[in-house]
């Protein structure tokens, strides 16, 4: 491995405590020494970081690389931003534990948000264990969350309904497993199938065993709309109750109608943590999200998995069915636009609305989204704009949120989160508008993260840390990607160390095998009778 001396630069350690002037000495992969005026060894590469910040690695809490990173797919997009830790299986939606058959089924399911790249990989894992390993030596450092769906399919199927006692007796003995294989948490999704099926109860049920390892849950609330403050109040209490922390996911307003409520959800948060739950959020400074096509369509139309919903599409029936359905939500159909659509015999409509698609087809426009989630065989996604800028600046400044970006990583015109989001933050918050400190902007995408998620060795400058280091200009870190092009490269990162490697040297993206599968310290304090 190399040995780096890095001098000269503003050292921010992740804390949150103001910058100093310090050299950082990296060698086999760990920091042995800060302070000034170091000197390194004979074989040393000296990186000069003077007027530049010299950072931890930033912590993507909210990731869905699972298989970009397993497909050895380049990564540049993320490691230029300064990401060398990605916290994946976000949203209940990913793929362990999982039997043989209702993996084909995920990899399916999720071909839109995630894709298959079945040339690259292998397909063949069925444990929580399994899937991690194969994370070690990927372009970034990687943490897993259990997917909530996975754990509900696995034990009843895609059944639109409640769990039974025994059925959550067999899904908490699956959590526990998971987590003793090396799991940091849970994550559901309580808008998408099956998760939306869960009871209080039910969630519950699956975050007792994630309160005993000290894990979290990574919550993407059941409304970010018109029940919002309701859908935050259900996530503490599921806290409460299980003993889990809370961390809510992708924190944003994104109907006009809860525009203006950052104070009230700022003020439960603080309730919460009075109460003894450990929330927080994270967040990605956009206003315009991003998701699946198939999630437009009606729920029941969605029950069932990847089959039983194109056997739904294709019946005439059932299409005119979910067609007037969708019509009658009185939707803005102009604000979603194609992410992610392959070309099939409808055309080529990645970066179009789905409105002006359907006009130049001559086709109503809710026909014109399920048949082209028919000929994609669910292969689409969308972006779609909602959120408020007022309000994401005042959750950012809470000292409760940290930086995800949700970016998803497919597709011809992908949300630009996935591409821009950590240096907009620093560009948006910090350079121009000043109103988050530097070394408070870093702890959000460092420090913060990785004590949330028990990782003991990342997220700080310290000795004996793990070097996943970054070197950035703060006058000239930019966020390039837009809605036109999601996929442009962010400037103004110059060096980013992955275990003490160099992803990124000169701004120029090096390629990386140096990411490790980490497995949190989760301390385990009792475990469920007859697990």
């Amino acid at each position: 491995m190399t040995d780096y001396l890095i001098v000269g630069g503003k050292l921010v350690d992740g804390t949150g405590a103001p910058w100093q002037y310090a050299d950082v000495l990296v060698s086999n992969g760990k920091i042995i020494d800060i302070g000034k005026n170091l000197k390194g060894t004979a074989e040393s590469v000296t990186i000069d970081a003077a007027g530049k910040v010299v950072c931890p690695g930033f912590i993507d809490t909210h990731s869905h690389a699972d298989i970009a990173l397993l497909a050895d797919q380049k990564m540049n997009g993320r490691l230029l931003q300064g990401i060398t830790t990605e916290v994946v299986a976000q949203d209940g939606l990913s793929y362990a534990p999982c039997s043989p058959k209702h993996l084909d089924e995920w990899r399916r399911y999720l071909s839109g948000l995630n894709g298959e790249f079945s040339d690259y990989v292998s397909w063949d894992w069925s444990s929580t264990e399994e899937l991690i390993q194969l994370y070690e030596g990927k372009a970034s450092n990687v943490v897993h969350l259990v997917p909530h769906g996975a754990v509900r399919v696995e034990v009843m199927g895609w059944e639109p309904r409640a769990a039974t006692a025994s059925e959550l007796k067999e899904m908490q003995k699956l959590m526990y497993q998971s987590l003793s294989e090396g799991a940091a948490g849970i994550s559901t999704g309580l808008t998408y199938i099956p998760c939306t099926h869960a009871t209080m109860e039910e969630m519950i049920a699956l975050c007792e065993p994630v309160g005993d390892y000290g894990g979290i849950l990574s919550i993407h609330l059941r409304s970010y709309a018109g029940n919002l403050l309701e859908a935050i109040e259900e996530a503490i209490l599921i806290g409460k109750e299980s003993g889990a922390g809370i961390l809510l996911s992708h924190l944003r307003m994104a109907d006009v109608s809860t525009w203006g409520l950052a104070e009230q959800v700022l003020a439960l948060i603080e309730k919460g943590r009075a109460d003894g739950v450990d929330v927080s959020a994270d967040m990605y400074p956009y206003t315009v999200g991003c998701a699946p096509l198939f999630a437009l369509m009606p729920a029941w139309s969605q029950y069932g998995g990847p089959d039983a919903i194109l056997e739904r599409l294709a019946d005439e029936d059932a299409l005119a069915k979910m067609s007037q359905e969708m019509n009658d939500w009185g939707v803005k159909w102009s604000n979603y636009i194609l992410a992610n659509a392959p070309v099939t015999s409808l055309g080529e409509w990645e970066g179009r609305a789905v409105t002006e698609a359907a006009e130049a087809l001559d086709m109503d426009v809710t026909m014109f989204i399920l048949h082209l989630l028919r000929e994609t065989k669910l292969q689409a996604s969308i972006v779609a704009a909602g959120g408020s800028e007022e309000d994401n600046a005042k959750m950012f400044q809470h000292h409760t949120s940290m930086v995800g970006s949700d970016g998803i990583l497919i597709g011809g015109h992908p949300h630009p989160r996935a591409y821009g989001t950590y240096p907009r933050v620093f560009a948006e918050y910090v350079r121009k508008s000043a109103i988050l400190r530097l070394e408070e902007t870093v702890h959000k995408m460092t420090g913060m993260p990785a004590g949330r998620l028990n990782i003991q060795d990342r997220g700080l400058l310290k000795v004996g840390m793990a070097a996943d280091v970054v070197v950035f200009d703060l006058d000239e870190i930019q966020d390039n990607a837009d809605y036109k092009d999601g996929s442009q490269l962010a400037t103004g990162v110059s060096w980013v160390l992955v275990n003490g490697e160099a992803a990124v040297s000169d701004g120029i993206y090096q390629g990386s095998h140096y990411g490790h599968a980490l497995t949190p310290l989760l301390p385990q304090t009792r475990r469920l009778e007859n697990a």
